[in-house]
């Protein structure tokens, strides 16, 4: 009798999760769980970084004198992130060092730069999202989520960095925070809008 009760409840829990979408291992369906597993996916390939300089890429070139991001390249040399060296004239270059590796990179194809990353975001929770709908010949839906952030680098208490670059301690020093991105829905699944550039 037991053994007969335990197999109904067996097939009825079967039952429901082919009728329950929910209770579905397909990562193509609008669930809190897949939302949370793209947008982490995105975030722990793509750090939370700010602009370090605007002009161009790796190693950094140019005159010495020239005001605009100097004092943000300046805090990074003092934090080890990057080594600078004279050059003929009123030249400089600015060379990322072994520490900063992991922290520099060039911008995107379209906005450029230098950029000094600094933490990743760790998803804790869906909070809402928006009916998926038919955008421009793809699913989208727009997620509300919470984070908080996670591999903190060491660097981000250095005081060069704080004075020149507030944004990253006052970023650090945030409570759980809240942020909305676009997802988009592809064959494989969810994944974050910026992905298909």
């Amino acid at each position: 009798m037991r053994r007969a009760a335990m197999t109904m409840l067996a097939a009825a829990l079967a039952v429901a999760a082919c009728s329950n979408p929910k209770m579905t291992d397909d990562p193509k369906t609008t669930t809190d769980a897949n939302l949370k597993a793209a947008l982490q996916a995105w975030f722990d390939e793509h750090p939370d970084c700010v602009r370090l300089d605007r002009s161009g890429s790796l190693p950094i070139e140019r005159e010495a004198s020239r005001q605009v991001d100097k004092p943000a390249l300046d805090a990074a040399v003092a934090a080890g992130l990057l080594s600078v060296e004279p050059l003929a004239g009123d030249r400089v270059r600015y060379s990322r060092t072994d520490a900063g590796k992991g922290a520099l990179r060039d911008g995107d194809r379209f906005l450029r730069g230098v950029n000094l990353c600094y933490a990743r975001r760790n998803i804790e929770a869906v909070e809402n999202f928006t009916e998926p709908t038919d955008m421009a010949g793809v699913k989208a839906t727009r997620v509300t989520y919470r984070y908080t952030l996670k591999d903190v680098a060491s660097w981000v208490s250095n005081p060069a960095i704080a004075a020149a670059l507030p944004a990253i301690p006052e970023a650090v020093a945030k409570p759980p925070s809240t942020d909305a991105d676009d997802l988009i829905l592809t064959d494989k699944g969810w994944t974050h809008h910026r992905a298909l550039r």
